[in-house]
């Protein structure tokens, strides 16, 4: 049996269409629950207007890029089982592609090689899927990060803010330095990212245009993403 033929499956499609759904139930419950819970807790409405739109305009470049990727993906493992595993965000997208090829390899084969078959595929499939455990420990433990916060914070808001911006800080700093050593591309798109935020911040205060710094970490990275790409070949 062609291993394509499995990918591609009507039950696979089905699978990533239930996982999909689930998915954005979610996140409109979730939403509608911050939604409650600023209102309850006296927040003005332009405010709460204002967190959404900058969180909006903030996940434009991430998920952008999520895009890309799982076009690649997509090519590689097929676009059922890419959507099946992706739709929802079940593994990382970043990792899917590099944990296929090496099951694939470890399995005495080449992965998007016109030989590749069923039993390169199963193994592939088999390590995305236990890779993708992490992210159900995360979310058994997700429950206690409340109380977590709560006890670093002592319940001061302002020291929260702190905390958070400090973690945002710490994320794009590893990311950004752990491909930019890698060089060539990867070196190109995180300095051009770098520069172009800088250049947007500066021009929304020389603007006096506040709100146009939320659409600056988008623009970045889609300016870095070309740079580096560009620069690739």
């Amino acid at each position: 049996m062609d291993w394509k033929e499995v990918a591609n499956g009507l039950w696979i499609w089905i699978c990533g269409g239930i996982t999909s759904g689930l998915g954005l139930y979610m996140a409109y419950y979730f939403y509608k629950r911050a939604i409650s819970f600023m209102h309850n807790s006296g927040v003005p409405k332009e405010e709460t207007r204002s967190m959404v739109r900058g969180a909006v305009i903030t996940a434009i470049g991430p998920v952008l890029s999520n895009i890309f990727i799982m076009i690649a993906l997509a090519v590689a493992i097929s676009p059922g089982l890419a959507f099946q595993r992706e739709g929802v965000g079940v593994g990382s997208v970043f990792t899917e592609l590099v944990q296929a090829s090496n099951a694939a390899i470890a399995a005495g084969e080449k992965f998007g090689d016109p030989s590749f078959t069923i039993k390169g595929f199963a193994a592939a499939v088999f390590i995305m899927n236990i890779a993708g455990w992490g992210w159900a420990v995360e979310a058994i433990f997700t429950r206690y990060l409340g109380k977590a916060r709560e006890k670093l914070t002592g319940g001061d808001p302002k020291l929260l803010a702190v905390i958070a911006a400090c973690s945002m800080v710490a994320v794009f700093s590893y990311y950004s330095v752990s491909n930019a050593i890698k060089g060539n591309g990867f070196l190109v798109a995180v300095v051009v990212s770098l520069l172009s935020s800088m250049f947007l911040f500066k021009l929304a205060d020389w603007m006096k245009r506040p709100h146009f710094k939320e659409w600056a970490l988008g623009i970045a990275m889609f300016v870095g993403m070309i740079a580096g790409k560009l620069y690739a070949g």
